[in-house]
């Protein structure tokens, strides 16, 4: 029962990229690694322990058209299970193992871990955060999906870009509403470097340079407020 890891880039730098990439080399069950160039292909990363797909553009939709393109080639390629690294996250060791087994163990579909909060400087923020659940919402790292539940990876590939800042909100709405069978690790076992100035100041401290407010998640919000409710059905049920 092979897993594949799907990173989607666009024009991070070869250090960062390679953090993420070596997480996934020290998993302690193996999965490969599948790097998705969205339009700027590295070629440091040419060269590395993965494979290596470039599209042709980038799709300014962060890393959604990348990410479901990689699941798909994975899925297509043998792979039974499917999980997401961003290119400025890393995974612990146990992240891999410890979802794969919690889906064998239930049969269920989708898995789900918790995540760490890190600053910028990758030290922790939060070791635990509340806000990526498994319930009310799961952040894209946190998701390992079978092949059973490939029509989301599809629907990643194919998500309008105008819906990218709440892409995540959107695909964990979709699982869902399609009544997928999923089990929960409860281990925080992704470390997400934030950016979002509100994990900063929500925790107490002074958000730093280079941190972002929630601009872009309330213009994606307001442009699914505004869909027509066919279409909104469409992207949850996968139906009109």
């Amino acid at each position: 029962m092979s897993v594949a890891a799907v990173t989607p880039y666009y024009r991070e730098d070869a250090r960062e990229l390679f953090f993420a990439h070596e997480s996934v080399l020290r998993q302690s069950l193996r999965a490969r690694h599948i790097m998705v160039a969205d339009g700027y292909p590295n070629p440091a990363v040419a060269t590395w322990d993965c494979e290596h797909v470039t599209l042709p553009a980038a799709h300014r939709d962060a890393g959604n058209f990348a990410r479901g393109v990689g699941a798909l080639h994975a899925f297509q390629s043998g792979a039974d299970y499917v999980c997401f690294l961003d290119a400025d996250n890393w995974l612990q060791t146990n992240h891999v193992s410890s979802l794969r087994g919690a889906m064998v163990r239930s049969g269920a579909e989708i898995g789900v871990s918790r995540r760490l909060l890190r600053r910028l400087d990758r030290s922790v923020l939060d070791p635990f955060d509340w806000e990526s659940d498994g319930a009310r919402f799961a952040d894209t790292g946190t998701v390992m999906l079978s092949r059973a539940a490939i029509e989301i990876a599809t629907l990643w590939a194919t998500m309008p870009p105008e819906l990218s800042g709440a892409g995540d909100r959107v695909i964990w709405g979709a699982i869902n509403q399609r009544n997928f069978t999923i089990v929960r690790t409860e281990l925080a076992t992704t470390n997400y470097k934030t950016k979002w100035a509100v994990h900063y100041t929500g925790r107490g401290e002074t958000a730093p340079a280079g941190t972002v407010d929630l601009s872009y998640v309330q213009s994606s919000e307001a442009y699914w407020q505004a869909l027509p409710d066919h279409d909104k059905r469409r992207l949850l049920m996968g139906r009109n």
